[in-house]
C-alpha cells in the first residue's frame, strides 16, 4: 500500500500553487489529478464540503489524502455563493456576476480558504481561514481564479488578481492561515512517523 498523502484536484492554479507550497515546506506529497468523480456535498461552508470529500477520496484510494476548498460570502446575497463558487463561474462567470450585483451598496463579502486531510478509516482534520473584503464593480487582474478578479481584501485597493500579479507570497496572506496550519500540523504529527 502507498502511504504517501495524494492531493487530488482539477484546478490547474490549485495544483501550482499546491506543488510550490509543499515542495518548498518538505513536504513529499503527489499532485494528481483525479481520474473519478470526487463528489461535493451540498452545504453551507467550505469546511463541510471539504470535510466529506477528502474521507471520501481516503476511503476509495486507500491513502492519506488532501483536499482544499475556498468559498466567497457576499453579505448582499446572504452568503452566496459561499461553497459553490465553481458553480457560479461556470454558470454565469466573471462579468455576468457583476452584473447581477452591480445595484448593491453592500459590498462587504467573506473569502474562506480550507485545507483537510484524512487517513483511511479516521474522521478528517480540517483548517479553515478567511478574510474580510470589498467586492469591486468591475473585473481586475489577469491571475486566479474567477472571484480573484473582483475580490479586495480590507485594507487594500487592488483585487487578489492584481496584488498576486504584484507579489504572490503577499497575496496569499489574505487567504488566511488554513494552508500554513495544515502544514505546520502535518510537520508536527505525520512527517518522520
Amino acid at each position: 500500500m502507498n502511504n504517501k498523502v495524494i492531493y487530488l484536484t482539477t484546478n490547474k492554479g490549485k495544483f501550482e500553487e499546491a506543488k510550490r507550497l509543499f515542495e518548498k515546506n518538505g513536504i513529499d506529497i503527489e499532485i494528481a489529478t483525479p481520474d473519478f468523480e470526487i463528489p461535493e456535498i451540498q452545504a453551507k461552508t467550505c469546511g463541510e464540503v471539504v470535510e466529506f470529500s477528502v474521507k471520501y477520496m481516503a476511503e476509495k484510494l486507500g491513502r492519506p489524502c488532501v483536499k482544499s476548498d475556498s468559498g466567497l460570502y457576499l453579505d448582499c446575497l446572504g452568503g452566496l455563493p459561499g461553497p459553490y463558487n465553481a458553480y457560479f463561474d461556470k454558470q454565469i462567470g466573471v462579468e455576468h456576476f457583476l452584473e447581477l450585483i452591480k445595484n448593491e451598496t453592500n459590498r462587504k463579502a467573506r473569502l474562506e480558504d480550507t485545507f483537510a486531510y484524512c487517513e483511511p478509516g479516521k474522521d478528517p482534520v480540517v483548517f479553515t481561514g478567511s478574510s474580510t473584503g470589498t467586492i469591486s464593480y468591475e473585473s481586475k487582474g489577469n491571475l486566479g481564479r474567477w472571484h480573484d478578479h473582483f475580490y479586495i481584501p480590507d485594507g487594500e485597493t487592488k483585487t487578489l488578481s492584481e496584488l498576486r500579479e504584484i507579489d504572490r507570497d503577499y497575496e496569499s496572506k489574505f487567504w488566511g492561515n488554513a494552508k500554513f496550519d495544515f502544514i505546520n500540523w502535518y510537520k508536527e504529527n505525520k512527517l518522520g512517523k
